[in-house]
């Protein structure tokens, strides 16, 4: 199997459930075919750098995923069928470095989501604490 990164251009039209039933639906074909996603990253809508398909704006999506090479040919074939992709493009990551890096990109996302779910606590008892100080401790330079 292969590591891949995908990134596509949705019609900055459609709905955020549009969006998100276009991304499960290619996630869909990744996992059917035997494959592996590693991470989804949504980037919102933005400007595009020039007018594709009359369309201006898009909404941009990157997926990393681990697959076998049939793939790629079954996303080609739904990107051109779907109508709320505009544009897409598969990058074969061949360098180990390439790899590795995307590897701890993913590695760092997962430990953002956990350090996400206990940080409050830890904000709050930061707060507590700051709070506690005199004005003069809290602006220390």
């Amino acid at each position: 199997m292969n590591y891949y990164e995908k990134v596509m251009i949705l019609d900055a039209n459609i709905d955020d459930n549009a969006v998100n039933e276009t991304i499960e639906r290619v996630k869909n074909v990744i996992v059917s075919k035997g494959g592996e996603i590693f991470k989804t990253d949504n980037w919102g809508r933005r400007k595009l750098a020039y007018e594709l398909n009359k369309h201006q704006k898009g909404n941009y999506v990157l997926l990393f995923f681990k697959s076998p090479p049939e793939t790629i040919l079954e996303l080609e074939k739904l990107g051109k069928v779907v109508d709320s992709i505009i544009k897409f493009m598969v990058v074969r990551l061949t360098k180990k470095k390439q790899i590795d890096a995307m590897l701890k990109t993913v590695a760092e996302a997962s430990e953002k989501e956990d350090k996400t779910t206990a940080a409050p606590a830890q904000t709050e008892t930061a707060v507590t604490q700051d709070s506690e100080k005199s004005p003069e401790e809290n602006n220390v330079q």
